[in-house]
């Protein structure tokens, strides 16, 4: 398996890497861990689909998101690497309730669920690693709540943006620039939002000195104490 991982000579710090300590304490047991690799567009698995494995994002990001309505998306969030998804249980009962897409080049790692469960009872400290890493799905998962709940498009859209500056961010002399491509689609799928919806707002957001556009759909930040605002008024 070509992972960082793999060449380490000692392992990952539990707390700060706990995705990490998990493959290495995988590794060092021999458990088979499966690497994929996709193309941006390409889906990992979708909804309804035989839940098997527990996923590990090495590289890349992917969309976890619902389908509704036949055709429309809504996306539950975005995942960079270092990152786990799949059905947070061990036990390989049931079936996938989101689907998952590479946005771009992604490598994943597949860990049959019943093996993964077997290690894990042997491995204290690969226990608690999984523990953390869960805990930080119940927090990804808590913040598209807070992002849902907000009444508008407009405070939706601004929550969403700094969650994304926070966790794509490049700081570049006061400006923060979103490090990936965004359209106004996804962001409307993020935000439970029309394209027609989140394309006024953006606009509005740029003639307010809030945001600019740079490189096509690279987003750029310039006030994010007004954005923090704008959700915090609704």
């Amino acid at each position: 398996m070509d992972t960082a991982t793999h060449l380490a000579e000692r392992p990952p710090l539990l707390w700060d890497a706990p995705v990490a300590f998990v493959l290495w304490s995988l590794e060092e047991a021999k458990v088979r861990i499966a690497e994929r690799r996709y193309e941006a567009g390409q889906t990992i698995y979708y909804r309804g689909e035989a839940d098997r494995y527990l996923y590990f994002l090495t590289k890349g990001v992917l969309k976890i998101y619902k389908s509704y309505k036949g055709h429309k998306e809504a996306i539950v969030t975005l995942l960079e690497e270092g990152n786990v998804f799949g059905v947070p249980d061990l036990r390989a009962r049931s079936a996938h309730r989101d689907s998952a897409q590479a946005v771009v080049w992604s490598r994943i790692a597949a860990v049959d669920k019943v093996a993964l469960g077997d290690h894990v009872r042997r491995d204290p400290k690969c226990a608690l690693a999984l523990l953390i890493v869960y805990a930080q799905w119940v927090q990804r998962r808590e913040r598209t709540a807070v992002r849902l709940a907000h009444r508008d498009t407009r405070a939706r859209l601004a929550s969403v943006l700094l969650e994304l500056a926070d966790r794509f961010g490049e700081p570049r002399k006061g400006e923060v620039a979103i490090e990936m491509r965004l359209t106004h689609l996804m962001l409307a799928e993020m935000t439970a939002s029309s394209r027609v919806g989140v394309s006024k707002e953006m606009a509005r957001f740029r003639r307010e000195g809030v945001i600019k556009t740079q490189d096509k759909s690279q987003i750029v930040l310039l006030d994010q104490p007004r954005l923090a605002q704008t959700t915090a008024n609704k």
